[in-house]
């Protein structure tokens, strides 16, 4: 009989085993952030008596799935041995055969996952699959670090919506503006290129009508990087039809625009958005403005797995008033603008316990400023 000490000793070997393959099949999965959108950007590790024989990740839709590479790399070592995938094979065709047909064909004998996947045609089917044919499965290794690497994919397949990430750029008191409309630079370079990064894991980047006019931004990634990244649809909210069709945002080589407006908006002014490129969607209207909530289920329609709201006070407190942000990204710079200085939101809270409430997910330093991530509640 073997002495419970040395049985527990066992299994707390077996579990740091286990997070040690999961962990790096997380790494290998945020390879794929990039460019695997809409498809879940997913890691496989292929262990065998210990060591990895195989991995790969997901790279862009219509390649190949992370376990696909994976077993390809093992080869007939695949034969007896454990993968670990950090989201539920898919077992469905889509633009290539299901993974779960592969990890059969190469007899894997088990399967180790965080989660099952939220999207309808794969959750539990695959798991299904798995165990009608033998194989042994283990869900729930290093649960927590793959929901929140892939929280943006399980928040599109749950609710048919974007991620919605709302970034702002403030002082240390508050302000995302000096009085007279000044705002660059309030953070310095290492920020602002964090800033660019969260770009590039974004499918669009929507701003309002005022940051348009005001700002005349190019809304793209600039950044040399040796991970191919592709740049984001540019989304702008203009329910009046303010916004003129020139400068950079209708300039179609740098990326995509899409133009969002309600039938307020002259049917001239909507030519002339056409007219330089820019698609235009009307939607109906909420008082004077665009209904958001209709924009946010059109864009995860269009397969945005992650919006980024980068537009001033106006569009940002009408995105937090509705709950429609599930992140929270502020970048504080070493400076101060007064009371005059222009407030990220206009937000009316009568006392402390009507407050919304935000959950801290991060606090990083970049250079003399600091980025604090936090996440809504909803």
């Amino acid at each position: 009989m073997v002495p419970v000490s040395l049985e527990v000793e066992y299994m707390r070997d077996e579990l740091e085993q286990q997070q040690f393959f999961m962990r790096r099949a997380l790494q290998l999965g945020e390879r794929g952030r990039l460019t695997a959108p809409p498809n879940p950007w997913v890691g496989c590790v292929i262990a065998k008596e210990g060591k990895i024989v195989g991995e790969g990740y997901h790279e862009e839709p219509g390649k190949a799935h992370a376990e696909v590479s994976a077993l390809k790399k093992a080869g007939s070592l695949a034969a007896g041995a454990t993968a670990y995938v950090t989201l539920e094979p898919c077992a469905h065709w889509g633009r290539t055969p299901p993974c779960i047909t592969a990890l059969i064909e190469a007899k894997i004998k088990k399967v180790v996952i965080p989660f099952l996947d939220p999207d309808v045609r794969v959750s539990g089917k695959g798991v299904s699959l798995l165990k009608e044919h033998g194989v042994e499965l283990l869900i729930g290794v290093c649960q927590e670090e793959a929901e929140k690497m892939l929280a943006p994919y399980l928040h599109h397949r749950k609710t048919g919506e974007p991620f919605c990430v709302l970034k702002a750029a403030l002082s240390l008191d508050g302000k995302i503006a000096a009085v007279d409309g000044s705002s660059q630079w309030i953070t310095q370079e290492e920020a602002r290129r964090d800033a660019h990064f969260m770009r590039a894991q974004s499918q669009a980047i929507l701003i309002g009508s005022g940051t348009a006019l005001r700002d005349q931004p190019r809304l793209t990634v600039r950044l040399d990087l040796a991970t191919p990244y592709k740049q984001p649809l540019r989304v702008v909210v203009d329910a009046q039809g303010r916004v003129a069709a020139q400068g950079p945002l209708f300039d179609q080589e740098l990326s995509s625009t899409l133009m969002v407006t309600t039938a307020r908006c002259c049917e001239k002014r909507r030519k002339e958005w056409e007219s330089r490129g820019a698609e235009v969607i009307i939607l109906s209207a909420i008082g004077e403005h665009v209904d958001l909530q209709a924009l946010v289920r059109e864009l995860g329609k269009r397969g945005v797995v992650q919006l980024l709201v980068e537009g001033g006070s106006e569009i940002a407190t009408a995105f937090f008033q509705q709950k429609l942000v599930q992140r929270l990204v502020l970048y504080f710079g070493g400076s101060l603008l007064g009371v005059e200085g222009k407030p990220f939101l206009n937000l009316s809270v009568g006392s402390l316990h009507e407050s919304p409430r935000l959950m801290l997910e991060s606090l990083s330093r970049l250079g003399n400023d600091i980025r604090v991530d936090y996440r809504c509640r909803g």
